[in-house]
């Protein structure tokens, strides 16, 4: 079983980052997400939910409508207007739980600039829809367990980053799983440390 480094902590595990969609791909905004971390907020599936869900292709995609405030960074004018452009398509959010959500640009960014007008800090308001299973976190693709019994539990494990995590530097090579080998008692400590994570997160609403 894939180990994960123990000189990562969680919050470089899950880092805020902020994805827009350019027509093709999903890519990352050329921005520092700044300011103290804080939860989107729920919000009651009202009529205006509804017209802004449709709007971006959310309606019964996700588990739930937040809404959300955030800072940017931009360092330089190019990265600024390369987002700009794309403000209005559907973007993906990374919290600093490693909850995914989805959504659109709300209302007008709120925009400052700073040392000379060469940075610019942009405020915008997002309305979201949390996914469950929009994009798996890890999508490490084991060589060792094409025909094995147990690949599909495998998976699973892995998608829910139970198991393993896609890091060049996280133990062994990600390549092989290596599913009949012994577990060792550093692996198995991982395994339970990593469960009791994800079922409190799932107590706790992330």
């Amino acid at each position: 079983m894939t180990q994960q480094n123990n000189l990562f902590s969680e919050d470089s595990v899950y880092k805020k980052k902020l994805f827009y969609d350019n027509g093709k791909q999903f890519t990352e905004v050329k921005a520092r997400l700044i300011k103290e971390y804080k939860p989107p907020t729920p919000a009651l599936k009202t009529h205006v939910n509804q017209t802004l869900a449709s709007s971006a292709g959310l309606i019964q995609s996700g588990t739930s409508h937040y809404s959300a405030s955030l800072t940017l960074l931009f360092y330089s004018k190019k990265e600024y207007a390369d987002w700009l452009q794309y403000i209005g398509s559907q973007h993906k959010y990374y919290d600093e739980k490693g909850t995914i959500y989805v959504g659109i640009v709300t209302g007008e960014p709120d925009i400052k600039t700073a040392e000379m007008e060469s940075k610019y800090i942009v405020t915008i308001g997002m309305s979201l829809v949390r996914k469950q299973e929009f994009e798996y976190k890890y999508m490490t693709e084991f060589i060792d367990i094409d025909n094995h019994w147990a690949r599909q539990y495998i998976d699973e494990m892995q998608q829910l980053g139970i198991v393993a995590t896609n890091w060049d530097a996280d133990g062994d090579s990600v390549l092989y799983f290596r599913p009949d080998e012994a577990a060792t008692r550093a692996e198995s400590v991982t395994l339970l440390m990593r469960t009791y994570r994800y079922v409190d997160k799932l107590m706790r609403g992330f």
